[in-house]
């Protein structure tokens, strides 16, 4: 009797506790319970996660854009996520159709004498828009929390959910893209109930994220809703950030799934057999059919982009908030890590020059104009010579295809009406967690800089334990946590001399003369130089200024 009764009192006891230690927020929606936790110096903050922000796109509402979630009765549990979108590449126990919801993370919360504001840091993941989820393993804010920031991530929509497009008014495509401009409007609406400032918003994304910051800023309902951005190895006028065949890609995908659809081409009957079938299926179909990303619309009254996305940012006709932005110094190093396929594909450049042509310019041309433009692309890298014979050659030119080359060119046009600071990621270190080198080429891969914001455990990596890194890449990571914060927080990601960040004045690309293009280069040192990836640049610069840029979407 007496164990029994001290069991219930040490029962009693925890129960107490954890009930003192519930995190209440009242949101207009609903009540929800959230839960402390620390950051990696210890510091504590309040985490809430698996807020719906939208209502679950099932049924009906698939292949729509998303709608406000209803009201819930009761306290909803937002102490985990356990739900993500469906992903192409991996098949995760978390995927679901019913994915949209947002998580916040927060130093501080107001309270009725102490009503906080506190910058807001907003997060789109990367991942080609066929991955990517907001699980906390993945995107931690461990380390961002402790620089006085309210961390926001979201799931939105992929693949043939978040981008299939009959470019009709049946399915318009860029639900994806939808998801994520409900989600930051929702954060506008309610940050300052997790005392986040709703007036001090930045979106961040890489990769895809960054591709996808960059088409809200060519949004025009976007107005308002932040008010700077950050752009991390991808903007809207990348190759790959816009699905040129998005019509036959919807046919194709359903046919995959009912060859009785191979002959058919009405939009109407391709989404009515799609909504009958299960979300799993849809998603083992996904993988045999490539290429998912935003369209430009058609002109309708949800559309999100209607207009080529190159002719907007060179028109000045974006929002107009201060932008950071830039590239790693490698981006396609991963490549180099299979010399096999490397070389198999350089033979395959070698011989087909045309393949050397940009998607975004290869139908402007005719077969034997494709020739003489592959043949200069190719002279930009190998010279007279062949990539066969210079692997390095190739990752060059697939860095500057795939990112670099869009990305300079999207600071370039942006410079010309606000402020723009640029960087080149150049430190390679173990926290980068590439370990392929190649002779000739630059040594830091795709993503590699993630590692040094966000706290990652994934894939057997795990950087939540700094002891295990060397000193120069905790530095470079407390550089970067510095640099990005400051820039959430002052507009200015060196706003005072700073000795960790070797005093630095981190200048706008127009800080100089009419043809400086000024930018930070991060690397063991945080240097100022000019004129990213010149060597290759001006020469693709030539190369488009051969054509008419008015039918130019991409770049």
């Amino acid at each position: 009797m007496v164990v029994k009764f001290a069991f219930l009192l040490v029962l009693f006891v925890v129960l107490g506790t954890a009930l003192a230690d519930d995190v209440i927020v009242q949101l207009p929606d609903g009540i929800i319970l959230g839960a402390k936790s620390e950051s990696y110096t210890g510091k504590p903050y309040y985490m809430f996660q698996k807020i719906p922000y939208a209502a679950p796109p099932i049924g009906d509402l698939r292949f729509q854009p998303p709608v406000p979630p209803n009201k819930w009765e009761g306290t909803l549990n937002a102490t985990y996520l356990d739900a993500i979108c469906y992903q192409i590449s991996t098949d995760l126990p978390e995927e679901t159709e019913d994915c949209l919801y947002v998580n916040v993370y927060t130093p501080e919360l107001p309270s009725e004498d102490n009503n906080v504001a506190i910058p807001v840091l907003l997060y789109i993941y990367g991942g080609g828009f066929y991955e990517g989820h907001a699980m906390q393993y993945r995107r931690g804010p461990e380390y961002l929390i402790d620089h006085d920031v309210v961390i926001v991530t979201f799931n939105y929509r992929l693949g043939p959910l978040g981008f299939l497009s009959t470019e009709d008014t049946v399915v318009p495509g860029n639900n994806g893209l939808k998801d994520q401009q409900l989600a930051i409007k929702w954060v506008h609406e309610n940050i300052q109930l997790f005392g986040g400032d709703p007036e001090k918003i930045t979106i961040v994304g890489e990769s895809a994220g960054g591709a996808s910051v960059s088409h809200h800023l060519l949004n025009k309902n976007s107005e308002g809703l932040f008010r700077a951005a950050i752009m991390e190895s991808g903007t809207a006028i990348n190759p790959w950030s816009l699905q040129r065949n998005a019509r036959q890609n919807a046919l194709s995908f359903g046919a995959v799934l009912n060859s009785t659809l191979s002959s058919v081409n009405d939009s109407q009957l391709l989404l009515e057999y799609l909504l009958t079938v299960s979300a799993k299926d849809l998603d083992d179909a996904s993988v045999l059919v490539s290429g998912w990303a935003p369209v430009i619309e058609i002109e309708h009254d949800e559309a999100f982009i209607t207009e080529k996305m190159y002719g907007l940012i060179r028109s000045g006709n974006f929002v107009k908030v201060p932008i950071l932005m830039g590239i790693n110094s490698e981006e396609s190093l991963s490549g180099a890590g299979d010399l096999d396929a490397l070389e198999t594909l350089s033979e395959y450049y070698d011989n087909n020059l045309q393949a050397l042509v940009p998607d975004d310019i290869i139908m402007l041309m005719s077969d034997q104009d494709q020739i003489s433009f592959g043949s200069s692309v190719k002279s930009i890298y190998c010279g007279s010579g062949n990539f066969v014979d210079d692997l390095a050659a190739e990752v060059r030119f697939s860095s500057d295809t795939s990112f670099t080359r869009a990305i300079i060119k999207c600071a370039e046009m942006h410079s010309n009406f606000t402020d723009v600071y640029f960087y080149q990621f150049s430190y390679d270190g173990i926290m980068g967690n590439v370990t392929i080198s190649l002779d000739g080429a630059e040594h830091v891969a795709h993503a590699e800089e993630l590692r040094y914001i966000w706290r990652t455990t994934r894939d057997g990596y795990d950087n939540s334990d700094l002891s295990k890194f060397p000193a120069e890449d905790v530095t470079t990571q407390h550089r970067m946590l510095t640099l990005w914060t400051n820039f959430v927080k002052t507009l200015n990601p060196t706003p005072e001399p700073d000795d960790l960040l070797q005093n630095v004045t981190w200048p706008t690309i127009t800080s100089g003369s009419e043809d400086d293009f000024f930018y930070l280069d991060i690397g063991e040192n945080l240097e100022v130089k000019n004129h990213p990836k010149s060597d290759t640049y001006e020469n693709w610069v030539q190369l488009y200024d051969l054509l008419d840029d008015e039918a130019f979407d991409t770049y």
